[in-house]
């Protein structure tokens, strides 16, 4: 388990760089004018932020401390696995749709975003919910293996 926990930890540090880089598309956004106009880059960083960095991490800080409170059921290593590569997946492709289906959906249809072409905006918004679906599958595998941790007395303890 603590090699899963120390992943889910340097995957969250590195989320959090890329979450950081991905704040200077807003605040280009709004120096440069935009304060207006909502801009699409804000929930791309506001989701790789807080899904990437603070989900990552802290999924890896209690995945670290669950043999010490308990014992975690046999399957937990493989849903933890299971858990890590939806949430990668997850945070990537929300970072990816956020970025590069923005201007690939704006070449078809320039400014879909703000006129809204209402089709093309839904499409763009589904991509993004298919990716945090993925993520809230992963947070239901995390839920099956904090739930299924029991908690035995260790010698010398009392309940």
């Amino acid at each position: 388990m603590k090699t899963i926990a120390l992943r889910f930890v340097k995957w969250g540090t590195g989320l959090l760089a890329l979450g950081l880089l991905t704040g200077y598309g807003p605040l280009g956004h709004y120096l440069h004018g935009g304060v207006k106009i909502a801009c699409p880059w804000a929930p791309v960083h506001g989701h790789v932020a807080l899904l990437g960095w603070m989900g990552m991490t802290l999924f890896g800080l209690v995945y670290r401390a669950l043999p010490d409170w308990g014992v975690p059921p046999p399957s937990a290593l493989k849903l933890a696995k299971g858990h890590f590569w939806l949430a990668v997946v997850g945070v990537l492709g929300v970072w990816a749709n956020g970025i590069f289906g923005y201007r690939l959906i704006g070449r078809i249809s320039p400014d879909f975003y703000y006129k809204p072409d209402t089709p093309r905006l839904n499409l763009w918004l589904s991509i993004d919910g298919w990716f945090l679906t993925l993520f809230g599958i992963g947070c239901l595998l995390f839920m099956l293996v904090v739930f299924g941790t029991r908690y035995e007395l260790k010698d010398g303890e009392s309940g």
